[in-house]
């Protein structure tokens, strides 16, 4: 499954503030002393931030994973472009010494004349 951009961003904030509120909310209206409520906030709050900060490091790791992905096809189509444009110079290079051994064969061959002595 493909995520656009920011899907895992998005989830991660809908998730961390859902789970403040709820908490937050089911304890307030909770029949409970303020020091007691204050205390279940702190250990939720806390919870949560462990969860987050767990999602966070796996979201890192297939950030890392997808980095590397990308990296090395990066560098295999570089190595393929590289090979191609040599197979071209190549084969520019054996065309051009092709065209110079038909020039030579097309042309005659000269002799060298030398003056006769008067």
């Amino acid at each position: 499954m493909e995520n656009n951009g920011n899907g895992g961003s998005n989830f991660l904030t809908g998730f961390l503030l859902g789970g403040f509120i709820g908490a937050a909310v089911g304890m307030l209206f909770a029949p409970k002393p303020g020091k007691v409520v204050r205390d279940n906030l702190r250990d939720e709050s806390e919870e949560l931030y462990d969860k987050a900060k767990d999602e966070l490091n796996r979201l890192k790791e297939e950030l890392d994973n997808l980095r590397q992905k990308v990296s090395e096809t990066l560098e295999k189509g570089k190595s393929a472009f590289k090979e191609d444009d040599l197979a071209q110079e190549e084969r520019d290079f054996e065309e051009e010494i092709k065209g110079e051994e038909e020039k030579e064969k097309a042309e005659p061959k000269k002799t060298k004349r030398t003056k006769k002595s008067e």
